[in-house]
């Protein structure tokens, strides 16, 4: 196993893992805490996370320009350089931090009474927002080190924290209900856990000597690429939030079914988010190797990583969406009852619109590596408003199915872009081969999907799942071996290669 696969499979595993648990967790505390503190109170909760949560927009698109830039420099060996920046990038945290809380500061004195909050509860909200005013340069701070450990492929690393986090969070839920905590007491201790988490970031990036010291530096000059280059990702960053946010806004403007077809979109959008958000994880991971590939600059090695990483990522990602499909109806009518199951049929195309958006996560950290994301902005742009166009134009005849056709024409309009320009114009990759390391999981995917369908129906619902969810998984991997078997995918990728354009 090649040490590029290991560090794959490690940081998937663990990413996967820290972000079940995560979920998991949620599911029995919240329950338990909506309970302990009554639905108005641990609406503060909520409402102190969310305000500032809408903060965070301030990142600018670091995460991604930080991550680009230092896994190049930590290849090429310029540790002074990645210092001296990485400790600007402390001080440009550090004036976030600040921003962020004068902000909450603001709120908490300014616009509490905008908040719609009861005579009691305006004081415990302040000092709700006061604890993340306090502790705001200290969690931005965090992102620096985070940034450093996933340059340098330790990624591993940043999510075994964040499962130790989440367990924390866990005792936390635990001890506040054992001793009877109030409510700003447990947000208190909520918000210290969350923040500890910077120290063994840092310690981490300051033994593998990615950082020297953790005072902050002042090189603004060296700094000023990664800055310019993350504007353009938070350019991207908003189109996709547009489309992806709007829909239900929409909907509630063009359709005359009423506020109940935004629920009936929201339902669809919880089952989703788990799986979009591998997609963005997926492209951290790959992100540091991309970055290195395209300063090699070898197309033969681009090739190879293009190919073999999309083969590996469609089989992440017909494993995930899969059961989905085939198990639409159980999964509504066990989350939200019978009479929502009609949605389905929405809920397979979607989950179909999502496969084809993430098999795509390897080019797409290449393309973001070379830093040639001009015309990656104007799709994105030219994707974003036809989609919601066409959103608002069918909403009356399709209703909540409208929002994820539109969807559906977002993502048609990007891959285009990327097997019709980026592949061949800006990263000269084949794309008649890249294309082949996506569709042979499909296939192998579709092929037990059409044999279920239909052909199973026990009683009980969890039954159901269980059965079908085995046997299409079986299935699924027979199809897998044998069409690697029979094919050589690896080989008929390459064959495609020799015969449409040299390997450099």
């Amino acid at each position: 196993m090649s040490e590029k696969f290991k560090y794959i499979l490690k940081s998937f595993s663990w990413g996967l893992l820290s972000k079940v648990l995560d979920a998991a967790i949620k599911v029995v505390t919240v329950p338990l805490l909506l309970s302990y503190f009554g639905k108005e109170d641990f609406g503060l909760i909520t409402l102190a996370i969310s305000v500032n949560a809408y903060l965070q927009l301030l990142d600018l698109g670091m995460n991604t320009g930080a991550v680009k830039y230092f896994s190049g420099w930590i290849d090429n060996k310029k540790f002074i350089l990645l210092d001296l920046v990485s400790r600007t990038a402390i001080s440009f945290y550090g004036i976030i931090g600040i921003v962020n809380a004068i902000v909450l500061i603001a709120v908490a004195f300014g616009g509490i009474n905008y908040l719609g909050l009861k005579d009691q509860q305006v004081q415990l909200m302040q000092v709700m927002l006061l604890i993340l005013a306090a502790l705001a340069i200290l969690n931005w701070s965090s992102s620096v080190f985070n940034q450093l450990l996933v340059a340098n492929q330790k990624i591993a690393i940043v999510q075994q924290v964040l499962v130790i986090r989440s367990l924390f969070s866990l005792l936390l839920v635990y001890f506040t209900i054992n001793q009877k905590l109030g409510i700003v007491d447990y947000f208190l201790w909520f918000s210290i856990i969350n923040s500890l988490q910077l120290i063994p970031l840092a310690v981490i990036a300051k033994k593998d000597g990615l950082i020297k010291n953790f005072l902050p530096s002042f090189n603004w000059k060296l700094f000023r690429p990664v800055l310019k280059y993350s504007l353009s990702i938070i350019a991207i960053g908003v189109f996709s939030m547009t489309a992806t946010k709007m829909r239900p806004v929409i909907l509630s403007i063009y359709c005359n079914e009423g506020v109940g077809i935004v629920t009936e979109f929201r339902i669809m959008e919880t089952i989703t988010l788990f799986i979009i958000s591998i997609g963005g994880m997926l492209i951290k991971i790959f992100l540091p190797m991309s970055t290195k590939i395209i300063q090699n600059n070898n197309t033969k090695e681009m090739s190879f990583f293009a190919q073999n990483t999309t083969f590996y990522t469609s089989i992440i990602c017909v494993m995930l969406c899969f059961p989905i499909i085939i198990n639409a109806r159980e999964i509504i009518s066990i989350y939200v009852g019978k009479e929502f199951s009609d949605l389905s049929i929405w809920l397979i195309i979607w989950v179909y619109t999502i496969v084809a958006y993430l098999h795509n996560s390897p080019v797409s950290s290449l393309v973001l590596a070379s830093g040639k994301t001009k015309m990656l902005i104007i799709s994105s742009g030219i994707s974003c408003v036809l989609s919601l166009v066409l959103n608002a134009l069918l909403s009356n005849i399709y209703g909540v199915g409208s929002a994820i056709i539109g969807y559906g024409l977002y993502i048609f309009i990007q891959m285009s872009f990327y097997y019709l320009y980026f592949n061949t114009k800006v990263l000269r990759l084949n794309s008649k081969a890249i294309f082949v390391s996506f569709i042979v999981p499909f296939l192998c995917g579709i092929f037990p999907v059409l044999l279920i369908n239909g052909n199973i129906n026990f009683p009980c619902l969890y039954i159901n799942i269980l059965v079908k969810t085995s046997i299409w998984f079986v299935l699924f991997v027979v199809l897998l071996l044998a069409a690697n078997k029979v094919m050589g995918i690896g080989e008929l990728n390459l064959s495609i290669l020799k015969r449409d354009e040299p390997l450099v």
